[in-house]
């Protein structure tokens, strides 16, 4: 294994590449927050480290690194821990392709000549009743004859005629037209902008190792102000994640976190100055 003072070297040069620090400023001591590393900057610096001595560096590790001599550490002890293969899994025994089923034939289209027996008969009956239909229409055609004129005669002899029917008179009532009440819409009032911390997560359910987004604001305290993430599993109390942030105009924040610890983890922000916190939300890993 390295000797921890080459680690240390190897480290504070990562750091003055990484975020400009000076070599003596990098002590086993400081806390790497205080030199401006956030989360994403240490699995970058977790990962050049490991590169360095040709070692893997585990998620679990990396999110351990607190201080300069917690990251000199996790290389001088390594676990021993290795990539793992994301390769898919082949497959014992293909399966036997598939033959295409023949499609069936269509039957064969058989044509049949009408009989030509009773042309004759079929012919006879429609002259039959092609005569009993014309004969009908003339009978029809003398009776409405004779009925209009014994009405002509009976409308003569009683003196009734078109002229002496008086008129009909139709009253006419208009509905009366009702016009439904308005009602004034409700005035719009404006709600004052709350002044409680707030916070939203990019996704309830990641997988291990997963970067997601923590955003929200502290109203009251403006631009400038730290805050500290904190992270409580079921059954324990709340506890430092080692990654905090700085407000900026409004109050305004977002960082983002990765977690390689499965199960149902809780997460907020906490403003130590004022002791204030936002609410909590949970996420879901694995």
């Amino acid at each position: 294994m390295p000797a921890p003072k080459d680690v240390l070297a190897e480290l504070a040069d990562i750091l003055a590449a990484v975020q400009g620090c000076e070599p003596e400023t990098v002590q086993l001591e400081t806390k790497l927050t205080e030199l401006g590393v956030d989360s994403i900057t240490m699995v970058e610096i977790g990962e050049e480290l490991g590169r360095r001595f040709n070692i893997y560096l585990s998620d679990d590790a990396i999110d351990g690194f607190t201080t300069v001599k917690s990251a000199v550490n996790a290389v001088v002890h390594h676990d021993g821990s290795v990539a793992r293969s994301s390769a898919p899994p082949v497959p014992a025994k293909l399966a036997p392709p598939t033959r295409p089923v023949p499609a069936a034939e269509p039957a064969p289209v058989r044509s049949y000549e009408p009989a030509r027996e009773g042309h004759h008969v079929d012919g006879e009956k429609a002259r039959v009743a092609g005569r009993f239909a014309t004969w009908m229409v003339i009978i029809g055609a003398g009776l409405g004859v004779l009925l209009g004129l014994g009405s002509a005669a009976v409308i003569g002899a009683t003196g009734l005629g078109a002229a002496n029917l008086p008129p009909l008179s139709v009253t006419t009532t208009e509905a009366p037209t009702t016009t439904a009440p308005t009602t004034p819409a409700p005035e719009e009032t404006e709600g004052e902008p709350t002044q409680e911390p707030t916070i939203r997560v990019s996704s309830t359910r990641v997988s291990p190792g997963e970067r997601f987004r923590l955003e929200g604001a502290f109203p009251e305290l403006g631009a400038g102000a730290t805050l500290q993430v904190q992270v409580k599993d079921p059954g324990s109390d709340w506890d430092d994640f080692p990654v905090d942030t700085k407000t900026k105009g409004g109050g305004t924040y977002a960082t983002e976190i990765y977690t390689s610890r499965t199960g149902k983890r809780e997460f907020r922000l906490f403003h130590e100055e004022s002791s204030k916190s936002s609410p909590s939300i949970a996420v879901e890993i694995g």
